[in-house]
């Protein structure tokens, strides 16, 4: 749960949240000063984990009235009523507003990540007020820091505040979410600042993107432009000293929300209100949402309605489509953009309307989620034509909101949800004549198939909704917080102090196999030990007991590691080898006999899933992953969920990287093995555990306090951790110089 995962991890930590856009907006009406809460999914989430942090949000004070409800520092408590953070504001004049919001940021930085290259539109004065607001906002956050601060910036208006951050601060943990696309260097390279601007977000410890595409977007223009170390298969870049990790988080909304609003009665009179209003009657109705924004190719989607009624006259006075088209920049170029969008609208309807029928209905005005929610559930068709886009979150609007499962989703191949949504019909914008069919085969499609196909977009809603993308969000930012922090310290710049602490005595070591012995790999199958550190592990078993703890199974570890004379726990303890023997086994025929019947059900539900791999070991099984398409993992994961509902009294689940353990309630963790190895065989020594994964936290706390535990990537609960999985071998080789002193 995110709340308890916040309430954990943040008691001693002061989060700073840092966007263009303000939570709450006050404005003058007369003589009274009244508050809005923009609309928007995300303002909404953020909201909520800040009300339960009690931390800071850093914004742009936008309103007429914002002044005068500030304290002499700028701050105020929110939210209304009901006080729990602080807002910080940040004045902005007429002229920064201009340059930075409407010059750089969206005439420049914007049509740049969305490939609109026509469009981009570059001065002098955009660029220098746009380092001089990131400048003002990174001044805001930096009164407000100290050094138990999380920063946690948001998107392209804010590119340079990491590295202004990191100049002053470098104490300070600082992520970023890149909300919109990051395009290829062959673009990228056209930006007047791309030097400046990847220095300013390489200030980040860590950076999100939408898609896995972006981050090599990214990887690639550094390696371009910087002179930094890039480590692709890690996903990160070191430059002058400092790492920036990059990773792929796919936002998304409030489905439970979204399902909530368009399942209640209001939902229901408020669609049979607006077939009123409208006149619809015709069998078929589509729908359309979007910002006035030329990246959504609302031109491009008219073209194609166009031209479907051109060529099948069958579902003239059969078929309405809605556009709801929201203005939000009314300046150029997005005048001249409403007015090419308008006058198409009004000659699609001059060309084909009947009657009392005509083939669009064009509202351009904004529409609360309440309320949009109506047209959502009654649309037999939503399409979504971007030229590009980050994610759009429209498309999962709408399926959240299908709760009939009545609807066709059509969903451009360009915009980032096509990753992660199996079950939409995708389409090419720029392909008019396969977009058109696109529509008529989304209006035939046979009932049971389009159930289907929603049921399915449900899941992957549902099981990845806003919440979950802000807990993966901030367990990576903890993550690197508690390495910064030096609750887990880099293990090399700390020899000196361990070869004394271990000095004239017993070692007990411990190693985890997976990530540990053997570098992460596609399939676990895949995983053997290299062929020096198999001779150092030999060097080293003649001087100290050596025991490897893993999630396999006995008889995989022991025919992979192959060596005499070391201890083996398999399926994390529920076997143990002394080295000659079995001496601790919890099998369970009840157990055995239902764990099959789960993974049969999982095998059954799951069989179409490319890349899955289902290990059964017995008494434990595995879940793996690494190797699905992101588009199929929100139904992976719903439906592994509601077939562990079933068995929640008799199993357990973890996680661990790209992986799920199931294993009995009753079942050790690797915290359990080490504790009884260590009071049974140990004999007084000294346990050193060393492991890569959230599976190995238990080992790292049974650990605590008596020995030393490391983690590669590092982790809250160990005390040293390792930059890569190849420096566990230049460990072993301090441990073996060590153990040859020590006698």
């Amino acid at each position: 749960m995110l709340k308890d995962f916040i309430e954990e991890n943040f008691s001693d930590k002061v989060l700073i949240i840092v966007s263009n856009r303000e939570p709450y907006i006050h404005k003058k009406t007369g003589l009274s000063i009244r508050v809005e809460r923009p609309a928007g999914g995300l303002i909404s989430a953020m909201d909520d984990v800040l009300r339960a942090t009690g931390g800071i949000w850093v914004a742009w004070g936008s309103g007429s009235g914002d002044r005068d409800v500030v304290d002499s520092k700028n701050l105020m408590l929110v939210p209304p009523g009901n006080p729990s953070y602080m807002l910080k504001r940040v004045w902005l004049s007429p002229k920064e507003v201009d340059n930075y919001y409407h010059g750089y940021s969206n005439q420049v930085l914007w049509p740049l990540c969305h490939i609109t290259l026509d469009r981009v539109y570059f001065r002098k004065r955009f660029w220098e007020d746009y380092r001089k607001v990131n400048g003002a906002f990174a001044d805001a956050v930096i009164e407000e820091t100290g050094n138990d601060s999380i920063v946690w910036v948001h998107d392209y208006h804010l590119c340079l505040v990491p590295g202004i951050l990191r100049g002053e601060k470098p104490e300070l943990t600082i992520a970023h979410f890149w909300h919109i696309p990051w395009p290829d260097w062959s673009v990228f390279r056209v930006c007047p600042q791309s030097k400046e601007i990847l220095e300013g977000l390489l200030g980040n410890d860590l950076i999100g993107f939408q898609i896995p595409l972006f981050v090599k977007n990214f990887l690639d223009c550094v390696k371009e432009c910087l002179d930094a170390d890039i480590d692709y298969h890690q996903s990160t870049i070191t430059y002058r000293g400092h790492t920036t990790r990059l990773k792929a988080f796919p936002i998304s909304i409030d489905f439970d929300k979204f399902n909530s609003m368009a399942s209640s009665q209001r939902t229901i009179r408020m669609m049979k209100n607006i077939k009123e209003k409208y006149k619809i009657t015709q069998d078929y109705i589509g729908i359309g949402v979007d910002r006035l924004e030329y990246t959504k190719a609302l031109i491009k989607r008219l073209q194609a309605i166009d031209l479907f009624f051109d060529r099948y006259e069958r579902f003239r006075k059969k078929f309405t489509f809605i556009q709801i088209t929201v203005p939000t920049r009314i300046r150029e170029p997005y005048i001249s953009y409403k007015k090419t969008v308008e006058e198409l609208v009004t000659k699609i309807n001059e060309k084909y309307s009947l009657g009392n029928w005509k083939p669009i209905i064009y509202i351009d005005t904004k529409i609360e989620h309440e309320d949009l929610v109506s047209y959502y559930r009654m649309a037999d068709v939503a399409i979504i034509s971007s030229v590009y886009d980050g994610m759009n979150l429209v498309a999962k609007e709408y399926a959240a909101s299908q709760v009939d499962e009545n609807g066709v989703l059509i969903l451009s191949e360009l915009a980032g949800a096509a990753d992660e949504l199996e079950g939409a019909i995708l389409v090419n914008p720029y392909d008019i004549e396969g977009f058109s069919d696109d529509i008529r085969k989304a209006l035939r499609m046979p009932q049971k198939e389009k159930a289907n196909r929603m049921a399915v977009l449900r899941r992957q809603v549902k099981g990845s909704d806003i919440y979950k993308w802000i807990s993966d969000i901030l367990h990576e930012v903890i993550k690197i917080s508690s390495v910064k922090q030096k609750k887990c310290c880099y293990l090399f710049d700390h020899t000196d102090e361990i070869k004394e602490r271990l000095s004239d005595k017993r070692i007990f070591l411990f190693l985890d196999y997976d990530g540990t012995l053997t570098p992460i790999v596609e399939s676990p199958d895949r995983a053997f030990i290299s062929e020096d550190m198999r001779s150092l592990i030999v060097r080293l078993k003649e001087y100290i007991p050596i025991a490897v703890i893993t999630g396999r199974s006995l008889q995989d570890i022991k025919g992979r590691v192959e060596m005499e004379d070391i201890i083996y726990a398999g399926n994390h303890g529920a076997e143990i080898w002394d080295s000659s023997k079995i001496v601790r086994s919890q099998e369970s025929g009840v157990e055995s006999n239902l764990l099959k019947e789960f993974l049969d059900k999982l095998k059954n539900k799951l069989s179409h899933i490319e890349g899955l791999l289902i290990e059964d070991k017995g008494l434990t099984a595995s879940i793996h992953f690494r190797m699905v398409k992101v588009k199929y993992l929100s139904e992976v994961f719903d439906i592994l969920w509601r077939i562990a509902k079933e068995y929640e009294d008799s199993f357990k689940i973890t996680s661990g990287k790209k992986v799920f353990e199931i294993r009995p309630l009753n079942a050790w963790n690797k915290g359990d093995v080490i504790s009884w190895i260590i009071r049974n065989l140990g004999n007084g020594r000294i346990p050193i555990y060393v492991g890569d994964d959230t599976t190995d936290e238990d080992a790292f706390r049974a650990v605590k306090g008596k020995g030393i535990s490391i983690c590669i990537g590092g982790s809250p609960e160990a005390d040293y951790y390792l930059k890569r999985q190849e420096e566990v071998e230049m460990f072993l080789k301090e441990l073996i110089k060590l153990s040859e002193k020590n006698g």
